[in-house]
């Protein structure tokens, strides 16, 4: 995970004729090379790197969590776990004293995805079966590690979905 403070740290760096060793560091190789060679476009890009280097910062994060998922605080394992409740998956739901056999979450999303063409996102999800985010989000996920879904973002607004495949 990439910091705030030492990307600035690093876009200080231009005082001994390093400009763009920040770009490096969140991840805009070419930039970074345009920017050392031409001492930060002139010294313009290199201001207005101040304003941008949160941005950056976060979109390396961002990046980095796509491909990797959060890293594990206690550094006990590397390895993603996905744990899934069989039971509220396979057990009939009762109500009003009738047996009935009612969609899992599983299946409200997937038929959700199958209706609106095969994209979703995490709030077409949270109205469809009214569970708090978290808890769609976990689901959504165990969905992609079982291939299931893929992670993608909408062409318009860049925002995340989960495609059927």
């Amino acid at each position: 995970m990439r910091n705030t403070g030492a990307a600035y740290l690093l876009w200080f760096t231009v005082i001994f004729g390093f400009a763009g060793i920040h770009r490096f560091y969140t991840g805009k190789y070419f930039s970074g090379v345009v920017w050392l060679f031409t001492f930060g476009l002139f010294g313009i890009g290199q201001l207005i790197d101040l304003a941008l280097i949160p941005g950056m910062v976060e979109d390396k994060n961002l990046k980095y969590k796509m491909l990797y998922g959060s890293p594990n605080q206690n550094n006990i394992s590397n390895t993603q776990q996905v744990v899934i409740n069989v039971a509220d998956h396979i057990a009939p739901k009762v109500s009003d004293n009738k047996s009935i056999a009612a969609k899992s979450d599983i299946q409200i999303i997937l038929q959700l995805a199958k209706d609106n063409g095969g994209d979703i996102s995490v709030t077409d999800c949270v109205i469809a079966t009214g569970k708090p985010i978290p808890e769609i989000k976990k689901t959504l996920e165990s969905l992609c590690a079982e291939g299931l879904l893929e992670i993608g973002n909408h062409q318009s607004t860049g925002a995340i979905t989960y495609k059927i495949v």
